[in-house]
């Protein structure tokens, strides 16, 4: 019987490329599975264009510009390459001679979003599709304008989830709802204080999110606009994940059909793929007050993307002047008992250098993109 959730390593060595430089990481050779744990927040993300290049709803002409993604496992490509098919266009990889480029195609590059805004004032790229605070920042520093939010193109639509390698998940059952509990309160904790933008807490949310992307306080507040920050997994958020399956099947991303690797819906996929017991745990334990009083502290390798708001609770969550502040000696996830060790490769450039990370058993639990976490999931799976 086909294991649903595994991912099969094809590969000796993995190549991990990062905003940090190239890791070389040697994988095992069993094969690797993830399962979804959290999710993170949803929204966030949108197509920019460079400053003129006039466009309106009425004559879009998107004809002949190339633009980046962050890369053809994320969901801003999967958004851009849906956009390029409903609205009549082909979509290609861009050429080396960009001399004679057709006006039925939108052409795409891979950039890492931390460095787009140079490649638009470069001029290698007419714009792109990135998350926050990259689109912002373009934005307010006055280098291209939004053409459309991601809450326009896909309303609601998910994005950054937290997800476990299975066999760590299935033998350190305690370590994840702790960690998991240090992600409710870190992501309660940014809810509440962005609804209170006069606070000392706001600031220092600013502050801290500002020096991670390495961005103004001005690009920040901007964000922190358009990004839905939520950690729940319910019936609804697991139907916009069936979407996403379906929407990659229709635009024949999946190497493997979900019938080949054993299921007969996007919705068992999805089920098999999400597992809430961990998350309810965590919830109900918060509730008792009996995880946030432990000494002994559990290790775990965790990847992140790079400079990416969307991924804040964990930078909350580990931050000791936030978990003082509620109280703790240390940060939020040192009082749940967990010691976050950055995996090797961080920060990861996208969701697929964290998916390779997971393959080259070099973290435990990873932040990223669902849409990578399905599409890498389901291609690698025979």
């Amino acid at each position: 019987m086909v294991n649903r959730n595994v991912v099969v390593v094809a590969v000796a060595a993995v190549l991990i490329l990062a905003a940090v430089g190239a890791i070389l990481l040697i994988p095992s050779a069993k094969a690797k599975e993830i399962t979804i744990v959290a999710q993170v927040n949803s929204e966030g993300s949108a197509i920019f264009l460079k400053d003129g290049i006039t466009i309106d709803d009425e004559s879009a002409d998107f004809g002949g510009l190339v633009l980046a993604t962050p890369g053809i496992s994320s969901i801003q490509h999967m958004m851009l390459m849906k956009f390029a098919k409903d609205n009549g266009y082909n979509f290609a990889h861009a050429p080396a001679d960009r001399n004679n480029l057709d006006s039925d195609t939108i052409y795409w590059i891979e950039a890492s979003p931390i460095n787009m805004k140079a490649a638009l004032e470069e001029g290698e790229i007419d714009g792109g599709i990135a998350w926050e605070p990259y689109c912002s920042q373009i934005a307010c520093d006055d280098v291209g304008w939004i053409y459309k939010w991601s809450s326009e193109l896909s309303p609601g639509h998910p994005c950054c989830v937290i997800a476990v390698e299975s066999e760590f998940l299935a033998s350190n059952h305690e370590a994840v709802v702790r960690f998991l509990a240090g992600h409710i309160l870190a992501t309660n904790w940014i809810i509440e204080t962005t609804n209170d933008p006069g606070s000392e807490n706001y600031t220092k949310m600013v502050e801290m999110a500002s020096d991670f992307a390495h961005v103004s306080e001005e690009t920040v507040k901007s964000s922190l606009e358009n990004v839905t920050y939520a950690y729940e997994m319910e019936e609804e958020w697991k139907a916009a994940l069936e979407e996403v399956v379906a929407t990659y099947t229709e635009l024949g991303l999946f190497a493997n059909s979900l019938s080949d690797i054993g299921y007969n819906s996007p919705a068992s996929f999805i089920d098999h793929l999400v597992n809430n017991t961990y998350l309810n745990e965590a919830l109900e334990r918060l509730e008792g007050d009996d995880i946030t009083s432990t000494s002994e502290l559990i290790d775990v390798r965790v990847g992140w993307l790079n400079g990416d708001i969307h991924q804040l609770a964990r930078l909350v969550g580990m931050n000791k002047t936030v978990g003082e502040g509620y109280g703790f000696d240390g940060s939020i996830f040192e009082a749940c008992g967990i010691n976050v060790i950055s995996g090797g490769g961080n920060p990861y450039a996208n969701g697929g250098a964290v998916m390779d990370a997971f393959f080259a058993g070099a973290i435990d639990i990873g932040y990223l993109g669902s849409p990578p976490a399905i599409l890498r999931t389901v291609n690698g799976a025979l």
